[in-house]
């Protein structure tokens, strides 16, 4: 005979399982807005950047950035709480009233790092949302997309804006202080590091997923890109007194690199959607074995 009880427990071990999933679904897409929220504030910290240094092409482009960053905090509002809290929206929400309030009475130093900590403090929360959401719990092949999704590729897009953003500055004013070319010395390094880390994380990734991360890459022309800003930020940014490219030149470039691999991220995404634990596929195969 049937034991009802072994069907109250499938029943409650499937709702679990589906509240998990969801959960985990809910988690990408707050990561999602988090990181749509920190293509923009990359943008405003160029654009303003530029604006400091004199291109006003770059400042009549900030009005509609802000009105972009505005829409994504309203966005993170309607995620579950459980995932992103209040008080840590309310922090976001903070430090961007006080860049979009401060930008034009700063320094371009004071403007350049304020972004960045607002964009630093993006980059934990994603992590935290990641781990929240119960990514940390899946399988191996599962962590590793994880990992390349929510750390790397965000890691490398933040360092590859900082670049574009001091060397927009620096094509603006048509001058190359040593601080600077310092700076993007150092960001050349780290961009070439942080790609290599990204590569060597999705490795552990499914076979699958491995062969689809690779093709996008492919697709998108990353490396074309990636080789193509990092050239142009060595001679143009790093050797000479004063930069031989316009400012919309090197912000088309980075961007051009930084939007492929968020191409590629949105790819990720997508396969990390799809992705069901292994105790929810065993659970789906019990089901349709016995049914």
């Amino acid at each position: 005979m049937p034991n009802p009880h072994q069907n109250d427990n499938n029943k409650l071990d499937a709702m679990l399982l589906y509240q998990q999933h969801r959960r985990r679904l809910e988690g990408i897409a707050t990561s999602k807005i988090l990181l749509d929220l920190m293509l923009e504030i990359q943008r405003h910290r160029a654009a303003s950047l530029a604006s400091l240094g004199g291109e006003i092409f770059f400042e009549n482009r900030l009005w509609s950035i802000q009105k972009a960053i505005t829409q994504q905090l309203a966005a993170l509002d309607q995620q579950p709480h459980e995932l992103l809290t209040k008080q840590e929206q309310n922090q976001l929400y903070g430090e961007w009233v006080t860049i979009r309030s401060q930008w034009q009475k700063d320094t371009m130093m004071q403007n350049f790092l304020l972004h960045n900590h607002l964009i630093d403090i993006i980059l934990k929360l994603n992590i935290s949302v990641c781990e929240r959401a119960g990514h940390s719990q899946l399988d191996d092949e599962h962590q590793a997309l994880s990992d390349y999704c929510m750390r790397h590729l965000p890691l490398l897009i933040e360092s590859a804006a900082q670049a574009r953003g001091l060397a927009t500055h620096s094509a603006a004013q048509n001058t190359n202080s040593a601080p600077i070319m310092a700076r993007i010395r150092y960001l050349i390094t780290d961009i070439k590091q942080l790609d290599a880390r990204a590569q060597s994380a999705i490795v552990g990734s499914s076979t699958e997923s491995y062969r689809i991360i690779q093709q996008s890459r492919v697709n998108n022309k990353n490396q074309l890109y990636i080789d193509l800003f990092l050239n142009r930020l060595k001679e143009h940014f790093t050797e000479t007194d004063r930069p031989g490219l316009l400012s919309d030149e090197i912000y088309s470039t980075g961007s051009h690199f930084i939007m492929a691999t968020y191409d590629v991220l949105l790819r990720a995404y997508k396969l990390m959607s799809k992705s069901i634990d292994t105790e929810m596929e065993a659970w789906i195969y019990r089901s349709s074995y016995h049914s």
